[in-house]
């Protein structure tokens, strides 16, 4: 899962249309509190859209050196949805059942408490498998997927998937390395806030990770902005007040600058040496 850096509160997220990326969003959902769990379409409803899904590119690890048959099969196999954000697509403890791959716009991943906190895992981009160790093993998911932005989703039967997996040598090579990124990833999270100290710390460990993906420029790193103060909390496990008060005193350092939507730090040396004397 790729990750989002922290956006001003007062700028709040980039606007949408309530359509998703690709297309008219689906109406086959169920309204939960302020978001919305979808419902998987039937069969039919696939045969019925089939055509259309067909026009879809493929991004991501797992169609790496697919074959032509392969990525038929898989177009033959796979219901392709829409559906707008704030959908919860997977929920923890929930069976699974299907396996969805993320063709346009992005999920939050999550993980929630007991008490009803929430720790953000991070964001899922296009070409991302959402739900792959559940599918797996065949236990239940172990966290909450939520639609960020509008998305296009493919979803196949877990059982067909695993299935495919068979036929298909390359597809089971790809899902391997797949696992092995969800796994390096979860460990960079568990250092990012296992072992810092100070909220500070984290943070500050949190923009040098984002950084790797960052553009280089002759400012420094720039980053696009797309998470709350409150959301970039649940990242590190603390309030949205603390965020605001950290990245306010970043900015008085000169060590990061905001411009609207764009997060800049200057220099990455600085921000690090920050790090280890917060």
């Amino acid at each position: 899962m790729g990750t989002l850096p922290v956006a001003d509160e007062r700028a709040g997220r980039t606007a949408h249309t309530g359509r998703c990326e690709g297309g008219a969003v689906n109406k086959k959902t169920a309204r939960v509190g302020e978001s919305t769990v979808f419902q998987f379409p039937s069969q039919s409803d696939a045969r019925a859209r089939r055509n259309g899904a067909r026009t879809h590119g493929r991004p991501g690890e797992f169609f790496r050196n697919l074959s032509t048959r392969a990525l038929i099969e898989f177009e033959s196999l796979a219901e392709t949805f829409s559906c707008p954000e704030t959908t919860v697509l997977i929920r923890e403890e929930q069976e699974s059942s299907n396996v969805l791959f993320l063709l346009e716009g992005r999920v939050k991943i999550s993980i929630n408490s007991i008490d009803g906190r929430r720790l953000i895992l991070g964001i899922a981009w296009p070409g991302e498998i959402l739900g792959l160790t559940s599918a797996v093993s065949g236990f239940q998911h172990v966290i909450t997927a939520e639609a960020h932005y509008p998305c296009t989703i493919a979803s196949l039967r877990r059982l067909e998937f695993l299935d495919y997996l068979k036929r298909y040598p390359v597809a089971s090579q790809n899902v391997m390395c797949e696992l092995s990124l969800d796994f390096n990833r979860s460990a960079q999270q568990l250092r990012t806030i296992g072992l810092a100290v100070t909220a500070s710390t984290k943070f500050a460990r949190l923009v040098l990770e984002w950084c790797k993906d960052g553009e280089e420029t002759k400012g420094g790193v720039k980053i696009q902005c797309s998470l709350t103060h409150g959301e970039i909390g649940e990242y590190i496990g603390v309030s949205r007040e603390t965020i605001t008060r950290i990245l306010r005193d970043l900015k008085s350092q000169g060590l990061v600058e905001q411009r609207g939507s764009i997060l800049i730090v200057p220099s990455l040396e600085a921000l690090e040496a920050c790090e280890y004397a917060i």
